[in-house]
């Protein structure tokens, strides 16, 4: 089983070398790291050449081709059975490979339809695991997912969701089902949904993950930190809270349309659950997250976007209608606002799944403690 390690970058050179030598540290041999340089601007092309081993690989794009582009040309490049898109500031455990080897080897026919993702621990800029965040778990996982026939090869907690399960999970809390250094998917899978593709303008992670949902039989989640994610004030995660409401909710907006009745089929709800399900998650509690944070004006953008798209179930959504009425208050507003998000920033979707919001207004995945 050969594994392809695809890593995108631009302008991560004081990184990219750790990255890389997570890869090359990896307690199992068969695999390629493919570097796809996004027209960086630093050393990262110097850093990536003063490797000498030949699994690696590197391509240079001539201009930039936006992050979404590079994540498919990373991916373009790869041989091997199995995909993980790396981003170049993130690292790999040294045994995430052997695990993920070994886990796939007892599956029917290697998993050749099935995706699978672990727990990472979040670290800050110098590589040290964060006090407040410090092991990230899946947010969509029940009780009942876990399947103890599963876990001998790799001796820790295995849970397993049908595809069309957890992209209902996911549809319903409008999240991103994997952690996008984590996921691991055959290269079959990549190509039948076309990659990753534009029209996302900061979060096409997440669209990419509910496609491979719509082709893939099973999703698996081992309970071990087998990555660690970089949270820096560069980093994708930190660009994407700052370009505003707009660029947010439209990626949002773009996935919910783009939503075909065939795949909703597969997932047993309606387009009117969709619709409902965006004004909950990214009109109305987003909108008060970003309120409690002392922007009444971004907060009236989020509430007049779901006026716009939605008007229907916008008018229908209590934490919508809350927005509305507390809004014209001024700085009243914000303190109502910092109110209500504290009292509906944890609550728990129909499926049982504790859902969290992040003080941008973004669902996150429920932590804990290691």
């Amino acid at each position: 089983m050969k594994f392809s390690i695809c890593i995108p970058n631009y302008n991560y050179g004081r990184y990219l070398g750790r990255t890389i030598q997570s890869v090359l540290d990896q307690n199992y041999s068969d695999l390629e790291i493919l570097v796809s340089d996004n027209a960086s601007t630093d050393d990262s092309v110097d850093v990536v050449r003063s490797f000498d081993d030949p699994r690696i690989r590197l391509h240079i794009n001539q201009c930039n081709i936006g992050f979404a582009g590079n994540l498919d040309q990373a991916a373009r490049m790869a041989g091997g059975d199995r995909l993980i898109l790396l981003s170049s500031d993130d690292l790999m455990g040294r045994d995430a490979l052997t695990t993920y080897s070994q886990f796939l080897r007892m599956l029917p026919d290697e998993g050749e339809r099935a995706i699978v993702s672990s727990a990472e621990y979040e670290i800050n800029a110098d590589g040290e695991i964060t006090a407040h965040l410090r092991l990230i778990r899946s947010p969509f996982l029940l009780p009942e997912d876990r399947v103890p026939s599963t876990e001998a090869p790799v001796g820790i907690p295995v849970y397993r969701v049908p595809g069309p399960e957890l992209l209902r999970r996911s549809i319903l809390g409008m999240q991103n089902p994997f952690h996008f250094a984590t996921v691991n998917y055959p290269r079959r899978l990549y190509e039948a949904v076309g990659g990753y593709g534009g029209g996302r303008l900061t979060n096409p992670d997440k669209w990419f993950h509910w496609k491979l949902l719509s082709v893939a039989d099973t999703a698996y989640f081992i309970d071990r930190p087998l990555f660690s994610y970089r949270w820096h004030a560069s980093n994708q995660l930190a660009q994407e809270k700052k370009s505003g409401a707009l660029k947010f909710l439209s990626d949002e907006y773009l996935s919910a349309i783009e939503l075909t009745d065939q795949v909703l089929a597969k997932t047993g709800l309606s387009r009117a659950d969709l619709e409902r399900a965006f004004v909950e998650f990214d009109i109305g509690r987003h909108g008060l997250a970003i309120l409690a944070r002392e922007n009444a004006h971004e907060a009236r953008r989020v509430l007049n976007f779901g006026r716009a798209v939605y008007p229907h179930h916008t008018r229908r959504n209590l934490k919508a209608l809350l927005l509305r009425l507390i809004l014209p208050f001024g700085p009243l507003a914000e303190s109502l606002g910092r109110w209500l998000y504290r009292r509906h920033s944890k609550t728990s979707l129909k499926h049982g799944v504790p859902v969290v919001l992040d003080e941008s207004g973004t669902p996150v995945p429920v932590s804990t403690n290691a």
